[in-house]
């Protein structure tokens, strides 16, 4: 009888053991997960709160391209005018060259 409870007092104790080694392990787990979350919460609030400036640089980047495009597009709108009179022209001249032939 005695080496019984002396038995299962030493599987107890082992088991005992193996579970404070899993939790053990786990807890490693969790700290290196923290570790990595924290890495990343910083990486991204340092990205995050660089932003703002980012985003307002690249509008106005974006008003700066839209008002060259609007003088390009008046240019290119001015020379197909310029074009177009040309082509007028040219149609007027070849009609009148040969009724003048």
């Amino acid at each position: 009888m005695l080496l019984l409870v002396i038995e299962v007092n030493i599987i107890i104790s082992i088991f005992g053991f193996y579970l404070a080694w899993k939790i053990w392990r786990f807890k490693q787990i969790l700290l290196k997960l923290e570790r990595n979350l924290s890495l990343i919460e910083n990486c991204t609030n340092n990205i995050l709160t660089k932003t703002p400036e980012f985003l307002q640089l690249r509008l106005q980047k974006v008003n700066q391209l839209r008002q060259l495009y609007q003088q390009l597009d008046g240019q290119v709108q001015q020379v197909q005018q310029v074009i177009s009179m040309f082509w007028l022209l040219r149609t007027i001249w070849l009609r009148y060259s040969r009724i003048w032939r």
